[in-house]
Formats: C-alpha cells, sequence, structure tokens
C-alpha cells in the first residue's frame, strides 16, 4: 500500500513532463515556422535596399568622375603656349586624342561599363571641345556678373569626330552664336552661362555619360549626367585648332 502511494506521484510528474515537453516542442517547431515566413518576407527587401545603396553610391561616384574628366581636360587644353610673338594658342588632332584618351585614367569605370554593353569605350562617354571668342556688341554694360547683353559668343572651333549618343549630337555648333542661361541651368551645347560672359575668350569641354544601372537595369532607364567646364586659356588669348593632320576630330568654324 506504501510503496503503491509513492509511485503514483513520480508517475504523475512524469507524464506531466512529458506532456509539456511535447507541447514546447511543437510551441519551437511553430515558431521556427514562422521565423523562416519572415526572413522569406524580409529578405527580397533587404536584398533591394542592399543593392539599391550599392547603385546610389556608383551613381554618385560616376557623376564626382564625369565632372573630374570636364575639369582636367579643360585645364590641359587651357595651359597651351603660345609660339614666340603671339597670343594665339593652338592645339592639333594629336592633343586632343591625348587628353581624350586621358578619361581612361580619371573614370577607369568606363572601361568596365562598355565590356558590360559589348561597345566601345569611347562610345560610352560622350567628350567634346570647343574654343569660344566673345565679340563685343556695346559698351553700356553695368553689371559686372552678366555681360551676356554686351557681347557675343562665337564658336571657333568644335569637337565633332569623337563619340556622340544615340540620342543626339553633343558638340557645340559653328555658325549659331551661343546663347546665354541662367548660371544653374543644365548644361547644353548650345548655351553659356550669363556670368562666362565677357572680353576673354573660353575653352569649354562637355562631357555626357549615361549612367546604367548593373541592378535593375531591364525596369530603370539610364540615367543622363552631363557636366561642363568653362576655363579661359592661362597663357594666350584665344585656343585655336591647328587644322594640320586633322583627322575629322575637330572642325574650325568658318571666320577662324
Amino acid at each position: 500500500m506504501t510503496a503503491g502511494l509513492i509511485r503514483t506521484p513520480v508517475s504523475s510528474a512524469r507524464s506531466l513532463r512529458a506532456v509539456l515537453g511535447s507541447r514546447l516542442r511543437r510551441f519551437a517547431a511553430a515558431n521556427g515556422a514562422m521565423a523562416a515566413v519572415e526572413f522569406g518576407l524580409v529578405l527580397p527587401i533587404l536584398l533591394a535596399i542592399m543593392f539599391g545603396g550599392t547603385q546610389v553610391v556608383t551613381y554618385i561616384n560616376a557623376t564626382r568622375k564625369v565632372d573630374l574628366v570636364a575639369r582636367s581636360i579643360s585645364q590641359m587644353i587651357s595651359q597651351v603656349t603660345p609660339p614666340g610673338g603671339s597670343t594665339v594658342a593652338t592645339v592639333n588632332a594629336t592633343d586632343m586624342h591625348f587628353s581624350f584618351d586621358a578619361a581612361l585614367v580619371l573614370f577607369p569605370f568606363v572601361m568596365a561599363d562598355s565590356k558590360r554593353q559589348g561597345i566601345s569605350w569611347w562610345q560610352d562617354i560622350s567628350i567634346n571641345y570647343a574654343s569660344i571668342q566673345f565679340t563685343q556688341l556695346a559698351t553700356n554694360c553695368t553689371n559686372s556678373a552678366d555681360m551676356s547683353a554686351c557681347y557675343r559668343a562665337n564658336v571657333v572651333w568644335t569637337s565633332t569626330g569623337t563619340a556622340q549618343p544615340k540620342s543626339g549630337d553633343n558638340y557645340r555648333p559653328c555658325v549659331t552664336a551661343q546663347t546665354p542661361s541662367d548660371n544653374s541651368a543644365s548644361p547644353s551645347r548650345a548655351t553659356l552661362p550669363r556670368s562666362v560672359y565677357g572680353p576673354a575668350s573660353l575653352v569649354v569641354i562637355d562631357v555626357v555619360f549615361n549612367f546604367t544601372p548593373t541592378f535593375g537595369s531591364q525596369f530603370i532607364p539610364p540615367v543622363r549626367i552631363a557636366r561642363s567646364a568653362y576655363v579661359q586659356p592661362r597663357y594666350a588669348s584665344l585656343v585655336n585648332f591647328d587644322t594640320t593632320s586633322n583627322d575629322g576630330i575637330a572642325t574650325k568654324c568658318p571666320g577662324y
């Protein structure tokens, strides 16, 4: 009788533990399944944020490099020295090709991007050169920050042989005078910022690069990045183009 009284509570305790253990295991299994479902729902969002963030960083870096290309090439061309006894400096096709190829060092991303698209690197970026000479039309300009009303901007020479995008040409055309635009306006092949008008000439470099995302390119169209640099010649009154041995990379405008 005494033995029976001792065995009954032990047996009941074991049964209770077994029931609780079984229920805990089922609860844990249910939580694991729920966690797996939640992870499956959140994972695509996390991946999209991660890859999207990578593309944003790449795009920002591309804009900086395009600006660097424009500024660096403009400095190369603007520092050409004129021959003795002259105030007009000249560049030729060799000078332009050398500075154009410098884009590979300044913006090496172009190599990988062009390879991904199956095109040559010089077809992936548009780099255009132009020399601008201002002709005075009036002398009554009182605003030194905007003398566009008193000067006409004429294109002396322009590059037409470098790669142009499918959307159209980016080079500045001859004959047609450049028109003044707001200083904050987007770069255009037919306009110049009002603040650059004045008695000095200019070297203008226009760079256009169409940024194509590597992630989601089927849904996101290419983004146009355009930057222009406007620099006065450092050692000359004007930088002209020497047509000797010209291979078609540039065109000298009529009258110059």
